[in-house]
């Protein structure tokens, strides 16, 4: 690894690692520490083009010999930036290969470090599209916002689901694994207004109404976009 790429990933490390959730932060903010869209256009660029990544995984990287980029199902990378961008780096050997495919190391092209960079952009956004036209119909960041507000606040979520929501009595909805609602905005919205009884809970833990607490309607839509957004 070169050392202006080491430089770049432990500046990267030290942003993820140290930062925390701020309220205002929507998801037009959500690229990673270190990522802009002009990365990620850049990044579709070299996929298409001196990257050779269409030739394995396709033009729209739905997946040829290698696996399709754009579902979230992740055999290596497990979908976060740092490891996309560890695999592009490094390649996958077909010892450790899901599928028995090796993948070389910059996917056998010569791309530089700030191609490797913009790749890994891409390939993240693929599955993790930002802005205001990725949000379900009829949320905005405004009511994400209010959501995180009421989730540590009057809403009380945080006492079954911890303060940063990674679980505490309550399941971790930062993963991406739903007992419930699958992750769709609807079906959150769902539980949250009628709860989880005894007898449909695959945990053996139940959820009342509106998380038992006194929440207007307004407030449950505002809560069940912000618990959609934690794994989107």
């Amino acid at each position: 690894m070169g050392t202006s790429l080491v430089r770049n990933v432990t500046a990267v490390l030290a942003v993820s690692f140290s930062a925390t959730p701020l309220a205002g932060q929507g998801p037009a903010d959500s690229l990673p520490p270190g990522v802009t869209m002009a990365l990620v256009e850049s990044g579709r660029a070299v996929f298409e083009g001196a990257g050779g990544c269409y030739n394995c995984h396709g033009p729209d990287a739905h997946g040829l010999l290698g696996p399709n980029l754009t579902d979230g199902n992740w055999r290596h990378a497990k979908g976060s930036y740092l490891a996309i961008l560890g695999v592009v780096l490094d390649g996958v050997p077909a010892s450790a290969s899901t599928n028995g495919i090796a993948m070389p190391a910059r996917g056998g092209s010569t791309i530089n470090e700030d191609e490797v960079q913009a790749v890994a952009a891409y390939v993240w956004h693929l599955t993790h599209g930002t802005g205001n036209d990725s949000l379900p119909p009829g949320v905005t960041p405004a009511m994400i916002d209010r959501g995180q507000s009421l989730f540590t606040g009057e809403g009380r979520c945080s006492s079954c689901h911890g303060p940063t929501a990674h679980g505490a009595i309550g399941p971790d909805l930062t993963d991406g694994t739903w007992l419930h609602a699958k992750g769709g905005y609807l079906e959150i919205l769902h539980q949250v207004l009628a709860g989880v009884p005894q007898e449909e809970s695959l945990s053996g833990l139940v959820m009342p109404p509106r998380g038992g607490a006194d929440l207007s309607d307004a407030q449950v839509y505002a809560v069940a976009a912000y618990v959609w957004y934690l794994s989107h």
